[in-house]
């Protein structure tokens, strides 16, 4: 096995690239509703799994990297290495039944490594957005002698997700897996209660801040069956069982006084709590899904995911969430990779749909999203390297009820590389 210098140096680069990434993704999300549970719960965002819906569960490809399902590892050359990256940007759009406002936010998305280790073993590095708080809320309520007393909550931060994942090949067309991930970040919530109409009145905040790093494990599952005329019908499934990660929590509580310049003055300090251990229950997850491929022209599937939130917990506190289900459907085609003389059918064409019933429940109203997607896979000349753009069209929530109704945009771009590393030379 032959590793050139030159090659060493770009795989220190992307780990060094891999490792900082966490500074450069501290404002990913814009949502009133990341408020609840461990915020708005980030899904398969690469470019390729996006722009099909985000469509996974039995998808593999030797090009890509399906973190969703560690099974699908299997599906990388024997004698590559691959490596994705790609930059998430959101345009978001908050409308209740008397404001519209506009949010937009970018962020390093992924990073994501694959490659082999044996014949029937394959491997995967990455890390991801595991979840994402971002929310700034203010309510206004009048009472009699008082006046108007203005609430504000907000809150920021996120989980990141490293994994280190394996797939196994047991016999022909079945494949196993499991992702050894760790869980770490940090989340601040903030609580204050203002009296704009006196003097006199103290002001009131409680900030939570919450420190999560643990280690959990999901598994999955693929099994691929040719058909004929070279289709495959590929099957896959995964399952994530019931995490008690361990966090740390600080509560301080103060009163404080709210200068004409807005500058705050601490007053009194209520109650402290720090450092406090604590558990935070991520509930169970299953998942499976279904595709139709022909090999390196097109593939199409759907996936259904349940989980249960109805039993998270943290630190020994509900949330009222209630269980989630997902659909996905996806798919892609690519006209004739092998004609060089037309780019354009060398170009990998996708679509997809989404639908979500989140964990949410509010005031009696189902928190609902709709997604739809389309992408496209632009591949270099000369090489089996592609630019991915991604843009996935959703809404989420209602203005009913005094809720709030998300409109957005996500735009994804990404990149794939894919070389010959691991190849044994010979000498004559």
């Amino acid at each position: 096995m032959i590793l050139k210098p030159h090659k060493l140096r770009i795989l220190f680069s992307l780990f060094l690239l891999l490792f900082t990434m966490p500074l450069l993704a501290q404002i990913r999300i814009s949502s009133p509703y990341s408020r609840f549970g461990i915020g708005d719960i980030s899904e398969n965002n690469n470019a390729w799994n996006m722009s099909m819906g985000q469509v996974s569960y039995a998808f593999q490809s030797q090009y890509h990297v399906n973190y969703s399902n560690p099974a699908s590892y299997i599906g990388f050359d024997s004698t590559s290495f691959v490596f994705e990256g790609g930059f998430a940007a959101d345009f978001v759009q908050l409308t209740s039944s008397f404001q519209t406002v506009s949010r937009n936010y970018a962020s390093l998305g992924y990073l994501l490594f694959g490659f082999p280790i044996t014949k029937w073993w394959r491997s995967s590095l990455g890390l991801v957005p595991y979840s994402d708080v971002g929310y700034n809320v203010a309510n206004y309520e009048t009472y009699p002698n008082i006046g108007d007393v203005l609430r504000i909550y907000s809150g920021s931060g996120g989980l990141n997700r490293l994994y280190w994942g394996n797939a196994f090949k047991i016999i022909k067309g079945l494949s196993i897996g499991f992702n050894f991930s760790y869980i770490f970040g940090s989340m601040l919530r903030e609580s204050e209660v203002l009296f704009p109409d006196s003097i006199y009145a103290l002001n009131f905040k409680v900030d939570n801040y919450v420190i999560l790093n643990d280690v959990n494990l999901n598994f999955g599952f693929q099994y691929k069956v040719r058909l004929k005329n070279n289709l495959f019908l590929n099957l896959g499934g995964v399952y994530a069982p019931t995490a008690n990660m361990k966090a740390r929590l600080d509560v301080i509580s103060q009163t404080f006084m709210l200068g004409s310049n807005e500058v705050e003055t601490p007053k009194d300090t209520l109650g402290i709590a720090l450092d406090y251990g604590g558990i935070v229950v991520i509930p169970t997850l299953i998942g499976g899904g279904f595709a139709f491929e022909k090999t390196d022209r097109w593939v199409a599937g759907a996936d259904f995911k349940w989980q249960n939130w109805k039993k998270f917990t943290a630190f020994d506190q509900s949330d009222s969430l209630v269980n989630s289900w997902q659909v996905n459907v996806g798919a892609e085609i690519v006209p004739n990779p092998e004609n060089y003389a037309n780019y354009l059918s060398r170009i990998r064409y996708r679509v997809g749909f989404m639908y979500n019933r989140t964990y949410l429940k509010l005031r009696g109203q189902n928190l609902n999203e709709y997604a739809i997607s389309l992408g496209f896979g632009l591949p270099l000349r000369g090489m089996k390297t592609a630019l991915n753009i991604g843009a996935q069209f959703g809404t989420r929530g209602t203005t009913q009820n005094d809720l709030i109704r998300e409109s957005y945009i996500k735009l994804v771009i990404g990149v794939s590389i894919y070389e010959r590393w691991f190849v044994k030379r010979k000498y004559f």
